[in-house]
């Protein structure tokens, strides 16, 4: 594979670009949904805590991937957006949005976890204790937590919609910039 196919174009994002947004996507997809089913299985089995390990480990993945997608998105000039002004200003806004909430929702998922007294898991490992236990912080990080998890996803929803919006309604190319060149 080229250079050029890997790095963001005037017209397009690259492969590596594109790689980021879509393992994020499905990463927050997989973690939004896990998220609320955690609640339903049985307490006190080892089921349980696997999968909470699982989302632990999975949100600090995600807060890293983060990271990596800035430190790509600083080194890679975005292509130009199509659209008017005002769409722009709206896209931008979009994503200052996504990426507040990408980072907030496992910063405040990994203090609640530390608050409540247990240990964040991450592939197995005893992460870092950064809060003492505190019940009441606990608590309001375990709200503060969903709340941010909520907004992400109506964030989400929005973005595909606009994604959706741009293909289907104003043909504009805008999707494309994001899906794999076809080789032909």
């Amino acid at each position: 594979m080229t250079k050029s196919r890997l790095w963001n174009s005037e017209q397009r994002f690259g492969v590596v670009a594109q790689w980021l947004h879509w393992g994020m996507f499905a990463l927050i997809a997989l973690q939004l949904v896990g998220g609320h089913l955690l609640e339903e299985l049985p307490k006190r089995t080892a089921i349980r805590g696997l999968a909470f390990d699982a989302h632990e480990t999975l949100g600090l993945i995600a807060l890293l991937l983060v990271f990596l997608r800035l430190s790509w998105k600083m080194a890679n000039p975005t292509p130009a957006a199509p659209g008017q002004r005002w769409q722009q200003l709206a896209a931008r806004a979009a994503h200052l949005a996504l990426y507040a909430l990408m980072i907030a929702v496992p910063v405040v998922g990994y203090l609640m976890v530390d608050a409540k007294g247990y240990d964040v898991a991450f592939f197995g490992w005893t992460a870092p204790d950064l809060v003492a236990t505190n019940k009441d912080l606990a608590e309001r990080l375990n709200g503060l937590h969903a709340i941010l998890a909520w907004a992400l996803t109506a964030v989400v929803a929005v973005h595909v919609a606009a994604a959706v919006w741009h293909q289907a309604i104003l043909r504009d190319g805008t999707l494309q910039r994001m899906l794999p060149a076809s080789r032909g």
